[in-house]
């Protein structure tokens, strides 16, 4: 088995690909079919999660989608981009120089916060809300503080899903106020 550093960089980045396409391609594509939403509405709504994270569920909501398959779209793009991310952090940090110098002056600066002091891997949770940090900021604190396990993987999920059911239960509520 050929195990250079180019097949290797070659491996991870297929592997986020794999991890990235089936969060966000197959998955929604599997509510398609399985719960009769609509393609367009589905895709504009996985759309959105890339780029309004939990806070796009009120689009989903407002195009109509169910929330079961809201909810089964979001757990599935929150798996997705924190293996796929990981991925790319392994494969790039170990390639580039310029990555693993930024990525080393970020640990510092977090290492010398008082709030990781004290509440390490749970500081991911709340972290999911702030703008501009959301899910791709934890994955990359995550990664950085090398929180990648179980426990990892289980705590920026459980902000994700309490992130999602929060807003998915606000915009339930609006939409039923408005109709």
């Amino acid at each position: 088995m050929n195990t250079s550093p180019r097949f290797k960089e070659f491996e991870g980045i297929f592997q986020a690909i794999l991890f990235l396409v089936a969060g966000i391609v197959l998955v929604p594509l599997a509510t398609v079919i399985l719960f009769g939403t609509n393609f367009w509405d589905t895709f504009g709504f996985v759309g959105s999660v890339l780029i309004l994270q939990p806070m796009a569920i009120i689009v989903g909501v407002g195009l109509g989608i169910p929330p079961v398959p809201v909810m089964i779209i979001m757990t599935a793009f929150g798996i997705a981009i924190i293996y796929g991310l990981f991925a790319i952090c392994d494969t790039f940090a170990e390639q580039s120089a310029w990555l693993r110098k930024h990525l080393d002056s970020v640990q510092a600066i977090a290492k010398k916060s008082s709030l990781f002091q004290r509440y390490g891997i749970l500081t991911l949770v709340p972290f999911i809300w702030i703008p501009g940090v959301g899910l791709y900021g934890c994955v990359l604190l995550a990664w950085i503080f090398k929180w990648r396990g179980i426990k990892g993987v289980g705590v920026i999920m459980t902000g994700w899903i309490l992130s999602s059911l929060l807003v998915l239960g606000a915009a339930i509520g609006v939409m039923s106020t408005i109709h």
